[in-house]
């Protein structure tokens, strides 16, 4: 075989696995060296392979690579997998048995030949018989062949229904020796219990299977994946008519036969219906729970609230019926913009609290926003998830969503919750759950921010109930008053255009125009690397952030971090995964919850070391002090973080944020995101766009109204 000196696509190689050099333990990824016949040394494979066995024969469909450490390399995306047909791969299969290794495995084939799989698989007493092996050992090694020829059959099948090495690979992982039954069964399932499979690829698969579009197991299936995408997108049901239509819509069929579904799916347990809303049956469950524990804290008794201290008394006149506003119920609202004096008014509170010997603890949605509030009150802040105990074993010793809850409580008297706009429906449910009786909360969060990113909007539907006392501070304060910042965000709450340094007093906040999406790249670049550090002597990778409306395009976050990556942080150590490359020095973010590590979806931090061990890739992170160390299959779970999404950034303030803004966000630009975006910049903000992506993005205030049943509810239990 040739050596390919460009990509080729659709290129098959057969050979023998000399050796797993690495495999993840998802399956998702692998690295193996297969023996090629006419090539003098082991091609380099890589791909979701992780159930392969040395000594197995793969035939390969996939593309040549050519990697800039690693040199040439085989990405499979098609395999088939068959059993060792010559001695020498036989021996080499069987070393990695269970309890065979090499000594044993040459006796087996001596003994056996070629046949000695087939003898552990159905006729282990003969292998018992070989010196050495043994009764338990010939058995346990039959059972390991048998498990793994079941492996080989259900990837066939499912490659054979045209679905991809990767998702097979995942699918078979699911389901094990069961999967070719259940995905027989009812294809449809897969979008419900496979990650990363959706309603599409399972109806891709069910085509495939010659299911009829029409039948009822699909339409069910696409109800609820309509419903789901309901709920990605913040709601927490779907008006009955609105689902029909739009599940009839996606799947081409009648409304009429969507309507059945539903009813059928209501029946089964797959979704609940009140009146003309559909929810997701966990949705529905968590808002009756929240509205209920509300309830249950307004209507307790508990002690009256602690007088104020002598730190009330240099509070305006709103600060301190806001601060009064919060001790006359057991759960209340303090709400205001930027400069309005709310962290003031915290930490009043907590002081008064504190000095009547009263337990008091404060936590906000992310960990910037909980440090920020730890600096702010001089008393220790968590997250929430950290308070609640996301993910830590119960006395069972299963995992429970928290540790904290009705039978575990919190130990306060007050709870102080910040960036409380931030609070989506499911966080909201863990912790009023975990409020003691007699616990008072207090919720501190600026309702005009953009709403959180999980369905719901507790906070805005607290506040639109008026079953809780709510403060609303409205005066800017002297400080406050000389910034660019904090005027051009009331003006744009106002609806008005924002003012440029060039126009205006002061110096904080920069309007550049670029109208095409790439020139509005290149100039931020040039800014975050030459211009901001040379005027105003911020360092680009700690101080500046680039927040930008969307992922995708010239200006998303993907080809932002790319270029910024490239000016920023273009050398040193780094490592290669799924096609990205990490190196020290990278600023990074945490996508993803992991109690394991201890650090949580959208956490910062930066790359402190990259290397190489055996052929996979480590890196250790630093976020705030504390170095975390993640392995290959971990790497998933972190993504460059020089540019990152407006609602990624909320509960977070930078020095210095760069944003973007440009037509190609049309279906992004929103009064509130622009908001949102510049109050997270505390010292320069500078905007990079078009007139016309700027002033839609202030004139554009509407906000599509999330569809949530919280608000209701607590107006009927009140």
């Amino acid at each position: 075989m040739g050596e390919p000196t460009e990509p080729l696509a659709n290129i098959s190689i057969a050979g023998v696995v000399s050796r797993i050099v690495f495999a993840a333990p998802d399956g998702a990824f692998a690295v193996v060296r297969l023996s090629v016949e006419g090539r003098p040394t082991p091609v380099t494979v890589i791909g979701p392979l992780a159930e392969t066995s040395a000594g197995e024969t793969l035939k390969l469909e996939g593309t040549w690579e050519k990697h800039p450490v690693h040199g040439e390399q085989f990405r499979a995306t098609r395999a088939v997998v068959e059993v060792p047909r010559t001695p020498e791969g036989v021996e080499r299969y069987l070393e990695g048995m269970k309890g065979i290794g090499p000594e044993l495995a040459r006796r087996l084939v001596a003994a056996f030949g070629i046949g000695a799989v087939d003898v552990l698989e159905k006729e282990p007493w003969r292998a018992a018989q070989v010196k050495g092996v043994g009764k338990r050992r010939a058995e346990r090694a039959g059972q390991h062949a048998i498990t793994r020829r079941q492996e080989r059959e259900v990837m066939i099948f499912l490659q054979g229904l045209g679905v991809s090495l990767a998702y097979a690979s995942r699918i078979q992982r699911t389901y094990g020796e069961g999967a070719i039954a259940k995905v027989r069964e009812n294809p449809y399932r897969l979008a419900r219990d496979v990650p990363g499979i959706g309603f599409f690829i399972a109806d891709r698969i069910a085509r495939g299977m010659g299911i009829d579009p029409a039948s009822p197991q699909r339409i069910e299936a696409g109800v609820v994946h309509t419903l789901e995408a309901f709920s990605d997108d913040g709601h927490v049901f779907a008006p009955r008519g609105l689902l029909e239509q739009r599940a009839a819509d996606a799947l081409d069929v009648e409304p009429q036969r969507v309507g059945q579904a539903i009813d059928e799916l209501a029946r089964d347990g797959g979704v609940v219906i009140e009146e003309q809303a559909v929810y997701v049956p966990w949705l529905h469950r968590a808002e009756v729970e929240v509205a209920l524990k509300i309830a249950q804290l307004l209507a307790a008794d508990r002690a009256p609230a602690p007088p104020l201290t002598d730190e009330a008394a240099r509070l305006s006149d709103g600060q301190r019926r806001a601060l009064e506003a919060a001790g006359q119920a057991a759960v209340a609202v303090i709400t205001g913009g930027p400069g309005t004096g709310k962290t003031t008014v915290t930490r009043a509170l907590v002081a008064s609290w504190e000095a009547a010997r009263r337990r008091v603890l404060l936590a906000a949605p992310t960990g910037r926003a909980a440090k920020r509030l730890q600096e702010a009150t001089g008393r220790p802040a968590q997250t929430v998830h950290r308070l609640l105990e996301w993910g830590k074993p119960g006395r069972d010793g299963r995992r429970a969503p928290f540790g904290r809850d009705a039978a575990n409580p919190l130990a306060c008297d007050l709870l102080v919750v910040d960036e409380a706009s931030m609070l989506d429906l499911s966080l909201a449910r863990g912790l009023f759950a975990a409020l003691p009786p007699g616990a008072s909360v207090v919720l501190v969060g600026d309702v005009d921010q953009l709403p959180p990113v999980g369905p719901g909007q507790v906070l805005g539907d607290l506040i639109a109930s008026k079953v809780a006392p709510v403060a609303r501070l409205t005066e800017v304060f002297r400080q406050a008053e000389g910034s660019g910042i904090i005027e051009n965000a009331y003006r744009i709450l106002a609806g008005e255009l924002p003012i440029g340094a060039g126009a205006a007093k002061h110096a904080d906040f920069y309007i550049i125009h670029a109208e095409e999406p790439e020139r509005a790249r290149e100039l931020i670049v040039r800014l975050c690397k030459d211009r901001i550090p040379e005027a105003f002597g911020f360092d680009p990778r700690r101080d500046v952030q680039v927040l930008t409306p969307m992922h995708r395009g010239a200006a998303g976050t993907e080809e932002l971090n790319r270029a910024l990556q490239a000016a920023l942080n273009p050398d040193g150590d780094g490592v290669e995964h799924a096609g990205r490359t990490l190196r020290v020095g990278d600023k990074v973010m945490q996508i993803r919850n992991d109690y394991e590590r201890d650090v949580f979806n959208g956490d910062v931090g930066r790359v402190v070391s990259a290397q190489m061990i055996e052929d996979e890739p480590r890196l250790e992170v630093e976020f705030d002090g504390k170095r975390v160390e993640y392995e290959a299959e971990a790497l998933a779970e972190l993504e460059l973080a020089y540019a990152m999404s407006v609602h990624k950034s909320q509960g977070s303030e930078y020095p210095v944020v760069v944003i973007p803004l440009v037509m190609q966000h049309f279906m992004m630009l929103r009064r509130n995101l622009f908001y949102t975006a510049i109050t997270r910049g505390k010292r320069l903000v500078v905007v990079v766009g078009s007139d016309r992506a700027i002033r839609r993005a202030v004139e554009e205030a509407f906000v599509e109204r999330r569809h949530t049943g919280l608000q209701h509810r607590l107006e009927v239990i009140k």
